[in-house]
């Protein structure tokens, strides 16, 4: 008698596998099956194989093509939602097994906004990824405060970074440095390579810009600017942060960003300049307080637990 093909699904009453709730859930998140059997790191037949056999299983569509993506039908977001608290159940299981041996495999999914993903947490994954190269890591972005909540609440992350001022109670954080910010002006506004901090007059007559209002990096700049009773003439907003600088710098204007932004501006032809009174925020790394993380999450957190706060 011939072997099963390990590749092959049950379609029997036997019910749906972890497998091929994974395989739903990733397309899901990622918006494609070439996406998601990237992220699983398996073969894309092999995932469209598992989400085939799980529609079999339960005897409904579970996914429609619309445009060059897939989206859930009614019955599919019932099954991601209740998938997601079987993997997460699954993943308590495991971090009972395994919590006494060095973590070889498993996933971490982290994410957090977009200017902190990109200056804060590539340090801090990067230690854990080297302590453990076989957990999967998946890095994602939220756009606000609100939706990484939701991300980390309904275990979409397992982790995330962001503004730690005000977490809600059923959530946990663990407090990194605060960001420091500073401002960038074109280096000719300064052509003597001054160092001073910022003053009305550097503010006068130029283009600020910024983020949309409603972003804590807006919030922060325009504090800043109250600060020094100063107005500027103009102001360009921008949802994307990567571009404050370049803008900044293109217009002979100024923008205020976190420090780890603003040391791209000589790169661009800017100029750091400090602020006349220290702008921060406090960030740190928000995540569930469950009782039994998966392993994977729990070594990341005490990593963070253990960084030097310097």
């Amino acid at each position: 008698m011939s072997q099963q093909s390990p590749e092959r699904e049950s379609t029997t009453a036997d019910g749906p596998s972890l497998a091929q709730l994974e395989a739903l859930i990733a397309v899901t998140d990622h918006g494609s099956h070439t996406a998601a059997a990237d992220v699983l790191r398996i073969s894309q037949p092999s995932l469209s194989r598992r989400i085939r056999s799980l529609e079999g299983t339960l005897g409904a569509r579970l996914l429609v093509p619309v445009g060059r993506r897939m989206e859930l039908t009614e019955t599919g977001r019932g099954v991601v939602a209740a998938g997601r608290r079987a993997l997460s159940e699954m993943g308590s299981i495991q971090a009972l097994v395994g919590a006494s041996r060095a973590l070889t495999s498993g996933s971490l999914r982290v994410g957090g906004l977009p200017s902190l993903v990109a200056t804060e947490l590539p340090a801090h994954l990067g230690r854990f990824h080297l302590a453990h190269p076989g957990v999967r890591i998946e890095v994602s972005t939220v756009e606000d405060a609100e939706e990484l909540v939701e991300a980390v609440r309904v275990g979409r992350l397992d982790a995330a970074v962001g503004v730690i001022d005000r977490v809600p109670a059923d959530l946990a954080a663990i407090p990194l440095p605060a960001q420091e910010f500073a401002a960038v002006l074109p280096a000719s506004a300064r052509p003597d390579a001054a160092d001073a901090p910022l003053t009305r007059a550097d503010i006068r007559e130029r283009t600020v810009v910024s983020l949309p209002r409603g972003t804590s990096m807006r919030q922060l700049a325009d504090e800043a600017l109250r600060g020094l009773d100063a107005s500027p003439a103009h102001r360009i907003t921008t949802t994307q942060r990567d571009s404050l600088v370049p803008f900044a710098v293109a217009v002979q204007g100024l923008t205020i960003v976190p420090a780890a932004l603003a040391r791209t501006a000589p790169a661009y032809g800017g100029r750091v300049v400090p602020l006349p009174a220290p702008v921060r925020r406090a960030i740190g790394i928000v995540h569930r307080r469950d009782a039994l993380p998966n392993p994977a999450l729990q070594g990341f957190l005490t990593l963070m637990q253990s960084a030097d706060p310097a």
